[in-house]
């Protein structure tokens, strides 16, 4: 299945469709209000990637694949602001936006009063699934999904002391299914170094069941874009490095 990659984002041709996940939208209030009082300019850096995606890929439907929120239980009056400034421009880029939950998206709905869009669970279309991760649906496990499209784990590799962020597509590695792990889409976010994880040192169950070792890793520089070996080969030459 065809999939394009791009500034932490990935983009389904076949079905003009778009998926980002983990925005987690008040992670800067969040940790200003811990006392960090420097600016960290994190809507404009949000906007500035969704732009560059939308410019890119044109899609009709873009999918928020969970986490778009930060804060579990509450929604700063800072964060809504922001929340609505992105959502807005959003709403007027393409056809379509889909916000499905994550883990920590429990004042989603609250976000999203006063417009028309109702949160889920997942999103299916000509079989592809997208879902947060953080929990399996009924659906997930359907003769037609052929492709499971989610976050929640925030991988990155560390390659030469650098943390990347980076995509992993593991081939019929799930009840027969292929599975795409999406990275952070906010910057902000600390990423999960995934060099010698096993399976079960990650948090979602999709990854857990399966065999991370059969996971390709895929990072994107500029507008190059990086394909690797499978985890268990590719950690052999990343010791070397």
């Amino acid at each position: 299945m065809k999939v394009d990659y791009y500034r932490n984002a990935a983009y389904f041709p076949d079905i003009g469709t778009c998926a980002c996940a983990d925005i987690h939208i008040g992670i800067e209030d969040a940790i200003q209000a811990e006392g960090f009082a420097m600016p960290l300019e994190e809507e404009r850096e949000l906007l500035e990637r969704f732009r560059g995606v939308i410019k890119k890929f044109e899609p009709k439907t873009l999918v928020l694949d969970g986490d778009v929120l930060h804060e579990f239980g509450r929604l700063r009056r800072n964060t809504k602001k922001s929340f609505d400034r992105i959502t807005l421009e959003l709403f007027s880029s393409v056809d379509e936006v889909v916000v499905l939950t994550g883990s920590h998206d429990k004042m989603v709905d609250t976000a999203l009063e006063g417009t028309d869009i109702a949160p889920a669970d997942f999103y299916f279309k000509d079989g592809i699934l997208f879902t947060h991760g953080d929990c399996v649906p009924k659906k997930a496990k359907e003769n037609d999904v052929k492709l499971i499209v989610i976050g929640h784990d925030h991988p990155t590799l560390d390659i030469e002391l650098k943390k990347e962020p980076c995509f992993l597509y593991g081939e019929k590695v799930w009840n027969g299914k292929d599975i795409l792990v999406l990275p952070a889409f906010n910057p902000l976010c600390a990423g999960t170094t995934i060099n010698g994880m096993d399976s079960w040192d990650f948090m979602s169950p999709f990854i857990r069941e399966s065999d991370i070792g059969r996971f390709k890793p895929v990072i994107t520089a500029d507008d190059e874009v990086l394909e690797f070996p499978e985890l268990r080969e590719f950690r052999d030459i990343l010791n070397t490095w």
